[in-house]
């Protein structure tokens, strides 16, 4: 049903396409993925680009699992890179203008950073599976190399989330790694 009405929004009227397959998400929880990229490819089909972009943004921070991760960020990027496409050939037809240019130029830096962002997102779904890794928290502070100010919330959130009874790893090692990133940035005082 889902695809059906998916891939045909201009002939489905009398149905609420977007409560229809929320309600799938939270009863079919073996198909999130595909579901939400059901939703996704719905607003796309009917020309609202920017709630499509929305659908796949929730689903990115809400998926539990690699598999619907890699299935939503798949289609994600694949609908960037097609709005890119078409711009571009667009542009090629009709000719080019500066508000072309500006348009084109916000659709690479976002597919940009929807790339860049890919590792942390992954990261986030493996935590969000087990909050209590200790491993993907250390990874995580990883990402942050050279951002400060995340890798001291990146630690505090994990030694507040952790509870070393059902921790996955040795949780004295956020402590140790997070006393030795303010020795080693010299800032012993805070």
């Amino acid at each position: 049903l889902c695809d059906l009405i998916s891939q045909n929004p201009d002939k489905v009227t009398s149905l609420k396409v977007g409560a229809i397959i929320r309600g799938g998400l939270t009863r079919f929880t073996d198909q999130l993925g595909k579901l939400w990229c059901s939703l996704a490819d719905y607003y796309i089909r009917s020309g609202h680009f920017e709630k499509a972009r929305d659908v796949y943004e929730e689903a990115i921070l809400t998926v539990v699992t690699v598999r619907d991760f890699t299935q939503v960020f798949d289609s994600y990027a694949q609908f960037e890179e097609s709005m890119i496409a078409a711009k571009m050939e667009t542009t090629s037809e009709l000719g080019q203008d500066e508000d072309d240019d500006i348009d084109l130029e916000l659709r690479l830096a976002r597919f940009e950073l929807l790339i860049t962002r890919r590792p942390l997102l992954l990261n986030s779904v493996l935590l969000r599976q087990n909050p209590h890794n200790v491993h993907e928290w250390h990874k995580r502070v990883k990402l942050y190399e050279g951002q400060p100010r995340q890798i001291i919330n990146t630690y505090t959130e994990a030694v507040q989330t952790i509870d070393a009874i059902k921790a996955t790893g040795k949780p004295h090692s956020l402590w140790v790694s997070f006393a030795r990133f303010y020795e080693d940035n010299e800032q012993l005082d805070d």
